[in-house]
């Protein structure tokens, strides 16, 4: 089976000589499709900035990240906005809804940017909304929708462009723990159903657990985490 995402060697280097900042060290991982893989590690061990690399956001100072056999480390303009646009979903911790639009038309937006077919792309939001619960508020303000409501929006919203990869930051970070795990439980059944890659950065372990495999991050270094650890 061809793994979705190969990380090798890959490091992050802000600054150099003594006011250099290492914050991501010689990390190597690979993962299979339909995974859901969770990052964990204390704040500033390098977790966001791994993510941003493998998303597309930040330039490697050295390594390599392979998706679907393809080295995307040092994509440059064009292209580097072309591999966000069509292979990744980001979830963010703060949703980012547009609180004018309904929670039909902040999926619709990603079709506006792509410039896809509107009647694919209508199916495709109706959908998605079913799939995680919100067929019934498919028509609400995202000011009126409940915190984890506007999360299982983004996920949505992440997912309408039919990434390979699905990346999370924080995604419970403002939520209470059963909301928090019905946004992680609805992220996993869609990662799994479509046998994408699912990559979760958290501090928090109960959410963690509900991954296949933990990652941890110290001072900028992966190593695997054992479970009951």
């Amino acid at each position: 089976m061809t793994a979705t995402l190969e990380v090798s060697g890959l490091s992050k280097t802000y600054g150099s000589g003594e006011q250099a900042v290492h914050a991501v060290r010689d990390v190597s991982f690979a993962t299979e499709p339909g995974e859901f893989v969770a990052i964990v590690g204390p704040s500033g061990s390098g977790k966001t900035t791994l993510l941003a690399m493998i998303g597309g956001l930040l330039t490697p100072t050295h390594g390599s990240i392979r998706v679907r056999g393809r080295d995307i480390a040092h994509l440059r303009g064009r292209q580097q906005a072309e591999y966000r646009r069509r292979s990744v979903g980001y979830v963010f911790q703060a949703n980012n809804l547009l609180p004018f639009l309904t929670a039909r038309e902040n999926l619709m937006v990603v079709n506006a940017i792509g410039r896809g077919s509107r009647r694919a792309a209508s199916a495709r939001a109706r959908q998605l909304l079913e799939e995680l619960g919100l067929a019934s508020r498919a028509g609400a303000l995202a000011t009126q929708l409940s915190g984890g409501e506007k999360q299982r929006v983004a996920i949505g919203r992440a997912l309408m462009n039919n990434p390979e990869l699905v990346l999370v930051d924080e995604p419970t970070a403002s939520l209470d723990s059963q909301r928090g795990r019905q946004v992680v439980e609805s992220l996993i059944s869609e990662v799994k159903g479509r046998d994408k890659l699912g990559i979760m950065v958290t501090h928090d372990m109960e959410m963690a657990l509900l991954a296949d495999r933990i990652l941890e991050m110290h001072d900028g270094e992966l190593h695997q985490r054992a479970r009951g650890a």
